[in-house]
């Protein structure tokens, strides 16, 4: 039956709505899904935070500081679609690991959690 949930991931991947960038100066009270906000000035982010996808909804918040150890790099595609990288791997909680690549969640082979079909 593992070929089932595969199936359904893939038709999931496709047609479900993708994660897209939204500029903010400050992160809102309550984080919407499949959006990754990008705390800062257009450019010039420092933050990125989006809810965890795996439907825990768990706040992940992430460094764009380059300095900052670890840290990430968001970068904007065309649509506003979102790549950030590298992996994000939540220690707590749920122990998700997976990749936003062009506003699509790549679920890590080694993910703490049962992979999500519909959760992305």
């Amino acid at each position: 039956m593992k070929w089932l949930a595969n199936l359904a991931r893939w038709f999931g991947d496709r047609f479900l709505p993708r994660y897209r960038a939204q500029f903010v100066e400050d992160l809102p009270d309550h984080l919407r899904k499949r959006r990754v906000y990008l705390v800062g000035e257009e450019g010039a982010a420092w933050q990125a935070a989006l809810l965890c996808p795996c439907g825990c909804e768990a706040h992940i918040q992430l460094s764009l500081v380059e300095k900052d150890d670890p840290s990430w790099r968001a970068t904007v595609h065309q649509g506003g679609l979102v790549t950030l990288h590298p992996s994000i791997w939540r220690i707590k909680g749920c122990r998700a690991h997976f990749f936003v690549r062009r506003g699509r969640i790549a679920w890590a082979r080694d993910s703490g959690i049962a992979l999500p079909t519909g959760h992305h």
